[in-house]
């Protein structure tokens, strides 16, 4: 398990077995803000599907395709980043940011360094070439958090996802190494 401090006040954990209890306490307090945005939700609500996550999520790590991060504030867990489906295709190095923060740590500006942190992450570590990010248009927070941090908007998918019966669009953002090291 790594800690990677991002200043005094935040800081990454690489998600660990130790993490289990917190998080599903945290997903339970924002159930209902997380499932406007997030389709697995509803699917997990034990800590046996919290512990299934994490296992799922380590594995993962150890074959080199995912790195999910726990994000604490003042050394309080406060969400989740992570850096998923990393893969090579058609000449390209790439993966895609997921994450979720407690609504208590809103408007801290947390998310936006623990999203940076794992772009950095990304390519100076995975060499990744491209890390996009999809998010639903209306949803607000998680689209100001790639254009705040300099990503491109590639394109719009039109009813690209359904949650709880609802259609909705998706924007897509990017990033590439070489615009981010020009730019960082």
């Amino acid at each position: 398990m790594f800690k990677i401090e991002i200043d005094q006040e935040v800081h990454l954990e690489l998600i660990h077995f130790s993490h289990a209890k917190d998080i599903f306490t945290l997903v339970e307090q924002n159930r209902e803000l997380f499932r406007t945005w997030l389709d697995w939700v509803d699917g997990s609500t034990t800590i046996e599907d919290t512990k299934a996550f994490i296992n799922h999520e380590m594995q993962q790590y150890a074959n080199h395709k995912n790195i999910t991060c726990i994000i604490f504030y003042k050394n309080r867990l406060v969400g989740n980043v992570s850096l998923l489906g990393m893969r090579k295709g058609y000449g390209i190095k790439r993966g895609e940011l997921g994450y979720w923060l407690d609504a208590k740590a809103h408007r801290k500006e947390i998310m936006q360094k623990a999203v940076k942190k794992m772009i950095e992450i990304g390519f100076e570590h995975y060499a990744l070439d491209k890390i996009s990010l999809r998010c639903a248009i209306q949803n607000d927070r998680s689209c100001n958090v790639a254009q705040k941090l300099g990503f491109t908007h590639e394109g719009r998918f039109k009813n690209e996802i359904a949650l709880h019966g609802v259609m909705m669009d998706v924007d897509v953002y990017a990033v590439f190494r070489d615009e981010y090291l020009r730019c960082n």
